[in-house]
């Protein structure tokens, strides 16, 4: 994330809590977040340098007038006319972490060879919770690629305990012996 990302994204942040909309705002964000992932027609969109500015807010209007909220409709119009629609997704990761921070809560990524059951589930949250200090917010994925065992994948670090890499481990010391 960049700085200009974080300093829109902060003022966004603060009008949202001004106006007692910020989980309103979150939840937009994360919407829209989701249109970038799933529409490649939007992702060009946002980064179309052949459609001015004008064009831009017409296309935002047209989409999202009386669907979002006032407050994101007019920023993404400001970031248009800013000519920062290219950095819409930094400005929504940088939200979302200035949003976790205020609620005390932090993602994680789970990621397991089978399919966990809720009672496993709570436990590893539960953990999680007690060395971070935070409500965990869990995404689960299956990988049979990691043979057994998990990854978790949350504030930039990886913590492996999946068969996989204890396989690999004892490879590397194994030829090292030898």
């Amino acid at each position: 994330m960049s700085q200009t990302s974080d300093r829109y994204a902060n003022a966004l942040f603060e009008l949202a809590q001004e106006q007692g909309s910020l989980e309103a705002v979150q939840n937009t964000m994360a919407d829209l977040k989701k249109l970038t992932i799933d529409l490649n027609d939007f992702r060009q969109f946002l980064s179309n340098p052949l459609l001015t500015n004008e064009e831009c807010a017409v296309i935002l209007k047209a989409l999202f007038e009386k669907k979002i909220p006032d407050l994101c409709l007019r920023f993404l119009l400001f970031i248009t006319y800013k000519g920062r629609l290219n950095i819409l997704n930094s400005i929504i990761e940088s939200f979302d972490s200035l949003y976790l921070t205020s609620t005390h809560q932090m993602r994680a990524f789970v990621r397991t060879a089978f399919p966990v059951n809720d009672k496993d589930k709570a436990f590893i949250n539960q953990r999680l919770h007690d060395k971070f200090q935070q409500q965990m917010l869990t995404q689960w994925t299956q990988d049979p690629s990691i043979l057994g065992g998990f990854r978790i994948f949350t504030q930039g670090k990886l913590y492996d305990y999946s068969f996989k890499d204890q396989l690999d481990h004892f490879f590397q010391q194994a030829t090292q012996l030898s």
